[in-house]
């Protein structure tokens, strides 16, 4: 397999996001102007990558703060991770919110309560 490395620098209001194979990664704030615009080529990604990749594969999501249109987009994208040939062998999906953040936490545990894939929760320092 051997779909492009996708990079996208952060904005004040949009996260950094990897995509390469056996590493799908975003991590910041999630606030664009336009949650589809931002997120549509990133689902798109993964949904060619799903399809075509069986490595093991690495999903960090972590963020300082994210909008209601893009928790719509990131369930979308996981939702779409779920159907990985063998997830729960392959895939883990890493959850990260700030100490004292119990409404990010609170959200990772809504999302995976709607889907069947291997999550983990990691609490880190305020920065």
């Amino acid at each position: 397999m051997t779909l492009e490395t996708k990079r996208i620098e952060a904005t004040k209001t949009t996260p950094e996001v990897l995509l390469s194979e056996g590493l799908i990664e975003i991590r910041g704030r999630s606030i664009p102007e336009s949650a589809a615009d931002f997120y549509r080529p990133i689902e798109e990604w993964v949904s060619e990558y799903v399809s075509r990749s069986d490595v093991k594969t690495r999903v960090v999501l972590s963020f300082d703060f994210i909008n209601t249109a893009s928790t719509k987009w990131i369930y979308g994208i996981i939702k779409k991770i779920a159907l990985y040939r063998d997830v729960h062998d392959k895939v883990m999906i890493e959850w990260y919110y700030e100490n004292g953040d119990d409404e990010l936490y609170e959200l990772g545990q809504i999302i995976r309560s709607f889907i069947d894939c291997p999550f983990i929760y990691y609490e880190t320092e305020q920065s």
